[in-house]
């Protein structure tokens, strides 16, 4: 038998044989295309050998090509008969039309009753039961005077062996180019869908997971190597009665929804095991069981979490770790807790050592995205284009010094979790352009990529700035503000919170060194101070006394040279903290603002909350909160 190609045609006639060389050898495809010149059982025999030795694509014509459909498994393409090609084999017969006689099998006989019904011509149509009675069949048929057959191999047979002129049915190229050309349409189909068979295939074997897929019937169609090495030779039955409890596989293996994260012992280890059933037109055809090692699972989570951690910090602190039990610490923990149920934006503002960070941690883990990441950033700590790049993140190449695998960005990093802008006044104003948009779209495309990629994440923002007053130099967009000032959180200085020292100092002592304890006299001293950077400046004057003092109990003694005297014009000679800083704070300018805004519009609180950009209820609040209402 002839060297096998992916495809083979299937020649009838020593023409078809010609054209189809010709073709070959044109394109050069002599190395993808074949020619078997066969007929009858001759063409089942040699399609079989040719399918087991590779062949992919059949292509033939006539009655080959029903021979071939019904006794091999592969595609075959036909070459139609055409009208032209039927006129010019009669006009090569150089005979009168009723002395010619068509011999054609299936789809030939068809084309040519219909060449003689459009044509006139008087030539005579036979349509053979079998190539094995082609030469009865047109000798018992034949019309007298008949002196030209045309048709293929067995018909050239028919007629040599009873002196009749014969012309082989002609063959026209383009014709057979089109096939051969359908024909490797088909085998780059195949190809393809064999390589993506592979690709899967080497990815379910490469993945560490063992992968099964059962039939509904429980029948198991396919493991992967992981699932033959930890199954063993067992039966589809007993992977399943490992796998699932009594009575439990039936309902897996028939229902359409997956089944997420069951835990089961194996072989004295624990697994986890993802059920995902296949569904092709509404049909539940088959369901694939992932079973997953739980310590690689953890492990894996766990080098995660340690690698974020490296430079974002997760969220750690909760409502809990604040102290205070004076009214505005009270009041704005209330507002805080009610804040969490909420996704809209926060802006938290307040003065340096307020502790802004803390209360975005514990918003976020009394939300529902607590269990979602919590990233991040000081606006002020980096650059420009550094800043961008971690919010957004960048494609390979993206810039000079980049990464050459890119990176991901602060928000893609947390989606469906929270990020946190620290000193949001502080960022460029073309950075914030770029912020608003993420906002407004809840969409990020990374530096150098055009590809969008949608985000879910709540965005908390702080401040000790008043960003209205940057709005009006020009250095703060006014509608990033809006969207960032969607529910505002103010949080009030340690001078506001006086009460809260002596639980302050107790709150350090207890967590530092237990041992130390301040006098009523030291607290009373600690509690007259203002203390323009708040909590962090309080806990470091602390830190010093403690670390000064030769003494387990702090007296007001012990402060001396830690905090500042009034000066010696004053007669009161007791020490004295540091006064307050002459910068009005964002509540006592915001209080003003208001006043003026009122008496400005006569008392128009609809007017002033327009000039405010906020509701009349926010008003209201605002005014109930500054005592300028009863």
């Amino acid at each position: 038998m002839k060297e096998i190609r992916d495809i083979m045609i299937f020649a009838a006639s020593d023409v078809f044989t010609s054209v189809a060389r010709q073709i070959i050898q044109k394109r050069r495809l002599t190395s993808r295309v074949g020619i078997i010149e066969a007929t009858g059982k001759h063409t089942i025999r040699n399609a079989k050998e040719a399918v087991s030795a590779g062949a992919k694509v059949l292509i033939a014509r006539g009655r080959n090509v029903r021979l071939l459909e019904e006794n091999v498994p592969i595609p075959v393409v036909d070459v139609p008969y055409l009208y032209e090609e039927i006129y010019e084999s009669v006009q090569m017969g150089d005979c009168a039309p009723e002395e010619i006689a068509l011999i054609g099998f299936d789809s030939a006989y068809d084309t040519m009753l219909r060449f003689r019904r459009i044509s006139g011509m008087d030539v005579q149509v036979i349509d053979p039961q079998s190539p094995d009675t082609v030469e009865q069949d047109i000798i018992g048929e034949l019309r007298p005077g008949t002196r030209l057959l045309i048709g293929g191999f067995s018909v050239k047979q028919a007629a040599d062996a009873h002196e009749l002129r014969h012309v082989m049915l002609r063959v026209h190229s383009g014709n057979v180019e089109t096939a051969i050309d359908r024909a490797l349409n088909i085998l780059m189909s195949m190809e393809a869908k064999d390589e993506y068979l592979q690709t899967i295939l080497a990815t379910i074997n490469g993945t560490p997971d063992a992968i099964l897929n059962y039939s509904p019937s429980g029948e198991l169609l396919f493991l992967n190597d992981n699932a033959k090495a930890l199954f063993h030779n067992r039966s589809s039955e007993e992977i399943l009665r490992l796998l699932f409890p009594e009575k439990e596989a039936d309902r897996v293996l028939n229902q359409k929804e997956p089944i997420q994260k069951s835990i089961v012992n194996l072989f004295s280890r624990v697994y986890l095991v993802n059920c995902r059933p296949i569904i092709v037109n509404a049909q539940l055809k088959s369901v694939v069981i992932i079973v997953g090692s739980g310590n690689r699972i953890q492990s894996a989570e766990k080098q995660i979490r340690m690698k974020l951690s490296e430079k974002y910090p997760a969220a750690r602190y909760t409502f809990r770790d604040i102290v205070g039990e004076s009214a505005p610490i009270k009041e704005t923990i209330r507002l805080g807790k009610k804040y969490a149920a909420s996704n809209s934006a926060i802006l938290i503002s307040g003065e340096t050592g307020t502790g802004k960070e803390v209360f975005a941690q514990s918003i976020h883990n009394a939300s529902g995205r607590v269990n979602e990441p919590f990233v991040a950033i000081n606006c002020a700590a980096l650059p420009e284009s550094i800043l961008e790049s971690e919010l957004f993140g960048y494609v390979k190449g993206a810039f000079t010094g980049a990464n050459k695998e890119g990176k991901m960005g602060l928000f893609e990093l947390a989606h469906g979790g929270t990020v946190f802008l620290d000193e949001i006044g502080e960022m460029n104003i073309d950075v914030q352009a770029k912020l608003l948009r993420v906002l407004q779209e809840k969409e990020i495309s990374r530096l150098g990529d055009n590809k969008i990629v949608p985000i879910d994440v709540r965005v908390i923002s702080a401040t000790n700035k008043n960003l209205e007053e940057l709005v009006q130099e020009r250095k703060f967009r006014e509608d990033l503000l809006y969207r960032l000032n969607v529910l505002e959180l103010y949080l009030p200085p340690l001078r506001e919170r006086k009460e809260d020292i002596p639980r302050l100092i107790e709150h350090y002592t207890r967590k530092n060194c237990p041992e130390i304890t301040f006098s009523k006299e030291a607290v009373t001293l600690l509690q007259e101070g203002a203390y323009p950077g708040n909590i962090r400046q309080f806990f470091n004057l602390l830190e010093r006394a403690i670390t000064l003092s030769e003494s387990t109990c702090i007296g007001p003694d012990c402060l001396e040279g830690v905090i500042r005297r009034r000066p010696a014009a004053v007669s009161d000679t007791r020490a004295a903290v540091v006064p307050p800083s002459p910068r009005e704070s964002v509540m006592e300018y915001e209080r003003e603002k208001i006043q003026e805004l009122l008496a400005r519009s006569g008392g128009n609180r609809a007017q002033a909350a327009a000039e405010l950009n906020i509701s009349t209820t926010t008003l209201w609040r605002k005014m109930k909160k500054y005592r300028l209402i009863p």
